[in-house]
């Protein structure tokens, strides 16, 4: 009965002790111990077996980061700098020094549950600026990755290592623990005490800090770690991120918001001691499989109320960033999840564009106000920072989607989601828009357009030929009409142009044969001057012109000289006619052009 009672307290004692997860989010194996009495608990890192650990160990990827895969990243940085430049923006965010040396606060404090005091402005919580400086410097880091400048880079690392030396942020205050018996400080306890939110909230302020020691690390793994591997400077930057690993609450269950649950920073955490986190991702993958629904909707998100489009785009965010991880991991990603992604992304597409298409969801109005068909949200996806990268990563890995080709044609080298992801650190819309606009399906769909403007100014330019060809044309029928003039008619025969019509001397003793015939050309066809008529005897021109003005004048006169009896006359009439007709005919078709 001792025997019984004991083992029954013991049994008591070691569930209680092996109650959570394992720190890679697995579950504890249970078996019983050596000598069969009591329950023993082990996670998989535990075993003393060889070849277990081998295998273990095998799991463990290799990536600096937990984000993007080391391909992906040296193919960024093997692009040309003018195709990073064209991709992600340059001049949009060069580094404003005035404010990254203002430098990080020593803490965090006065947030309350509401967090309407917010970090400007007046009200501003103590140490409110950090979101500016840890903006202005991310966005720095981004501009010297573009630019590929050394010189910003050893520049941006010796301010990440004052921050450190000086332990910035420390001293608020802490509110998770990452292991024994709480996970959340009794202090930090009880926020929304008031209906209204106006209560401070400390786990708020603790929070926030520890979001922003943690875009750090990650983009320091990823852009500094193997900087000048030597500097002494690395040991004080990684003691300032490791001081701030057991205030890092564990991964238990899955939800949106808080880095997923906090199972990002603890798989970096794991990533940083070089342990596996495979199975913290898996789980985490099963999470968001569970919290994406078959019509495309989030859990607790697509039903935020006038906010639900606004929050659907943040599942949506944190969705493809776990994809990343999954994909770096090298943790299969469902069929199933990943078609109701497409959903929830197609989803988001068209509530955009209409907000009523949300409102199915969105008139539940969870922990919301109603939204009545009308969403809180950006006029422009250019002005959407928060956990924006999802357009650019999309845009990589699906290029051929509605959503995608929508997407290139929204953004611009203008977007926020370039410039940086404030929860993670690492550029992912600048690396990711860099990639999808340097792969080879991109490459060849921008040398088909080349193609096709060379082929329309091919046609342009046989056009222009063409015209060309035509105009050379013209000139010789100027010349041919030039040598009609003079020969042998014209030959020496006084004649003027005024405008379309041609006047020539009646004097001229070549022109009897016409003038023989003027008293009866009066009598019959009448007296004319300029484009009424042809001859003007004041003047002592006939003139010659083809519009319609005169037509009937003309045809009066050529009536006259076929009926005379007087060939010479006719023959030389025709002549001058044929060559007005010319005359006027290239006037109007080629000169005027």
């Amino acid at each position: 009965m001792k025997k019984l009672f004991l083992l029954l307290i013991l049994s008591f004692i070691s569930a209680q002790s092996f109650a959570g997860s394992c720190p890679d989010g697995s579950e504890p194996v249970k078996s019983i111990s050596d000598d069969g009495t009591y329950f023993v608990y082990k996670c998989a890192a535990d075993s003393n077996n060889a070849k277990d650990t081998k295998e273990f160990e095998a799991e463990s990827p290799s990536s600096k980061s937990i984000y993007v895969s080391d391909k992906d990243y040296n193919d960024f940085l093997n692009l040309p700098r003018e195709n990073k430049i064209q991709s992600c923006g340059y001049e949009r965010f060069k580094p404003n020094w005035q404010v990254i040396n203002k430098d990080l606060p020593p803490r965090i404090k006065g947030f309350n549950s509401r967090m309407d005091n917010g970090v400007y402005g007046s009200n501003a919580v103590e140490g409110g600026y950090y979101e500016l400086v840890r903006s202005r410097y991310l966005e720095a880091i981004t501009f010297a990755m573009v630019s590929e400048d050394l010189e910003l880079k050893e520049k941006l690392f010796d301010k990440l290592y004052d921050w450190a030396s000086e332990d910035v942020l420390s001293a608020t205050m802490r509110c998770y623990f990452s292991s024994g018996p709480l996970d959340i400080a009794p202090a930090c306890e009880g926020e929304w005490s008031d209906p209204d939110g106006k209560d401070l909230a400390p786990i708020k302020d603790a929070t926030h800090m520890l979001e922003v020691v943690m875009s750090l690390n990650y983009v320091y793994k990823l852009y500094f770690a193997d900087y000048q591997p030597d500097d002494k400077r690395h040991k004080v930057i990684t003691g300032w991120f490791e001081s701030f690993y057991n205030r890092i609450k564990s991964a238990k269950d899955f939800y949106f918001g808080n880095y997923v649950g906090w199972y990002l920073p603890n798989i970096s955490i794991k990533h940083s001691q070089n342990k596996s986190y495979k199975s913290m991702v898996k789980n985490m993958v099963k999470g968001l499989d569970e919290w994406t629904f078959a019509d495309g909707s989030m859990k607790n998100l697509t039903t935020r109320g006038n906010k639900a489009l606004w929050y659907h785009h943040r599942g949506i965010g944190e969705a493809f960033i776990i994809m990343e991880v999954a994909r770096t991991a090298n943790v299969e990603i469902p069929d199933t999840l990943e078609k109701k992604l497409l959903k929830a992304v197609e989803l988001f597409h068209d509530a955009y564009l209409d907000h009523s298409v949300i409102e199915p969801w969105a008139k539940e109005a969870h922990n919301s106000q109603a939204s009545n068909g009308h969403q809180k949200f950006q006029t422009s996806l250019d002005w959407v920072s928060n956990l924006s990268a999802w357009f650019n990563i999309f845009q990589l890995r699906y290029p051929e989607h509605r959503t995608a080709k929508w997407l290139n044609q929204e953004l611009t080298s203008k977007a926020d989601s370039l410039k940086i992801a404030e929860n993670i650190g690492v550029t992912l819309g600048c690396i990711h828009k860099a990639l999808a606009d340097s792969s080879p399906e991109e490459l060849a769909k921008q040398e088909a357009k080349r193609i096709s403007a060379d082929l329309e100014q091919a046609k342009k330019i046989s056009a222009d030929l063409e015209q060309a060809k035509q105009i050379s044309a013209d000139l010789e029928q100027a010349k041919q009409i030039s040598a009609d003039l003079e020969l042998p008619i014209f030959d020496d025969v006084e004649y003027k142009l005024e405008g379309q019509i041609l006047k020539i001397n009646i004097r001229d003793p070549k022109m009897k044969p016409i003038v023989r015939h003027i008293g009866s050309l009066l009598t019959k066809c009448g007296v004319g001057s300029g484009r009424s008529g042809l001859i003007d005897t004041k003047s002592g021109w006939i003139s010659f012109v083809s519009s319609n003005s005169n037509s009937r004048t003309q045809q009066c006169h050529y009536d006259y000289f076929q009926k005379s009896n007087d060939s010479e006359a006719f023959e030389l009439f025709k002549a001058v006619l044929s060559g007005t007709d010319s005359i006027l005919d290239y006037l109007e078709t080629s000169v005027s052009q």
